[in-house]
Formats: C-alpha cells, sequence, structure tokens
C-alpha cells in the first residue's frame, strides 16, 4: 500500500511561510528513503547530517531514533536509518508525531511527519516515495538565508561583492601589473636602464684601448 503523509516544516533558521509538502511513501520504505524525499520536495542540498524523533511537538522530543540515540552526545550515522522501516513511526490519528530533524550550522531545521489517512494501491509506472508538487502549500525555505540559497530568485537578495570567476581574472592582471612585489613596473623605465648599462660597457671599453 501506499500512505499519503503531510510533511509541515515547523521550525528552521530561514522559515519566513508556510511550508507544508505531500509524500506518497510505499509500506516497504525506510527513514533513509523519507529523509531524501523530504529534501526534495523543498529542494534542500543534503549537505549536513540528520535524525528522527517521536513527539508531541518539536520541542517535546518523546524518543529518539534508534533507541538510545542522543544527537548531543551521539555521532549520527545516518546509514542506520536504511534499516528502520518509516511507517513503524507514522499512525494515521496519533497524538504524537515522527519528526525529522535536518542539522545546519546555526539552527536546525524540524519537520512534523503525519499520517493523511489516505491508503491506496501503488499506480502503475510510478516511481516511489512519491512527492506530490501540485499539493505543496507555500515557497520552498531558503536552507542558506537571503543571497546564499541556491535556490533563491528574489532580484533583491544580497549578492557577494565579488564572484569566483571576476576574483579570479582581477587577480591574474593585479599580478602582471604589479610585479612580485606589488610595484609597478614600466617599460620606458626598464628601457632607459638597459641604453644606460650599454653606455656605462662602451666608456669602460675607451678607457682601455686608450690605456
Amino acid at each position: 500500500m501506499i500512505h499519503r503523509l503531510r510533511i509541515t516544516c515547523v521550525s528552521g533558521p530561514w522559515l519566513d511561510d508556510e511550508c507544508v509538502r505531500f509524500i506518497d511513501l510505499p509500506d516497504g520504505a525506510n527513514l533513509y528513503d523519507l529523509h531524501l524525499a523530504i529534501q526534495d520536495s523543498v529542494l534542500f542540498d543534503d549537505e549536513y547530517p540528520f535524525y528522527y524523533f517521536t513527539g508531541i511537538s518539536h520541542r517535546a522530543t518523546g524518543r529518539f531514533i534508534p533507541d538510545g540515540f542522543d544527537p548531543e552526545l551521539d555521532e549520527i550515522d545516518t546509514d542506520v536509518y536504511e534499516d528502520i522501516a518509516a511507517m513503524d513511526y507514522i499512525q494515521a490519528g496519533s497524538k504524537e508525531s515522527l519528526f525529522y530533524v535536518f542539522m545546519s550550522e546555526g539552527d536546525d531545521w524540524h519537520f512534523r511527519i503525519q499520517h493523511t489517512g489516505k491508503k491506496f494501491k501503488p499506480v502503475q509506472g510510478e516511481e516511489y516515495p512519491l512527492v506530490q508538487d501540485q499539493l505543496a502549500q507555500g515557497p520552498n525555505p531558503e536552507q542558506y538565508g537571503s543571497g546564499f540559497d541556491d535556490f533563491a530568485e528574489d532580484d533583491d537578495h544580497f549578492k557577494p561583492m565579488r564572484r569566483g570567476g571576476d576574483f579570479d581574472r582581477d587577480g591574474e592582471d593585479d599580478e602582471e601589473e604589479d610585479g612580485i612585489f606589488g610595484f609597478g613596473f614600466d617599460d620606458d623605465e626598464d628601457n632607459e636602464s638597459e641604453e644606460y648599462d650599454d653606455d656605462y660597457d662602451r666608456d669602460d671599453d675607451d678607457d682601455e684601448l686608450r690605456d
């Protein structure tokens, strides 16, 4: 059977708007499959570790998954979620929810996972988990904030003063113009110096002949 899940982003460092997604998950899916589907639903880049817990809210942790795991004490091995069935922790009508926590350099992102109560047979030809984009509510949150998010499209967002390509080209130009120690060299001055050396050498030769 296929289970339709409601995924709500309830907390995050750059969460400004409502963000609700719907994912169709098969019976045999594991928690790592669900992780990838949530990342895909909000276009995050899967750069940081993650973990799950169950509870009434994202501030009231009931039980970490797997049992005995504590994210503040233990190193997170996310491969363990490949062996944990997702639907064991998602029940329709349950007071507790499954929470997915995607860690970041600042505050973590918290997603509440709930069963909508809808179950149906898989559609032939479809691949699951399946993100139902047409049911999405609200824009994707900006994973890195304004001006740093890969998917930000607002022209008013902050942009870095230099871009990598431009910076590299400028750096090469500066090296050519300033030389090794940062001083400018004038081609005319170099030519004058060479002419002076030639005159000096000729004068020495004339003195030797007269002697």
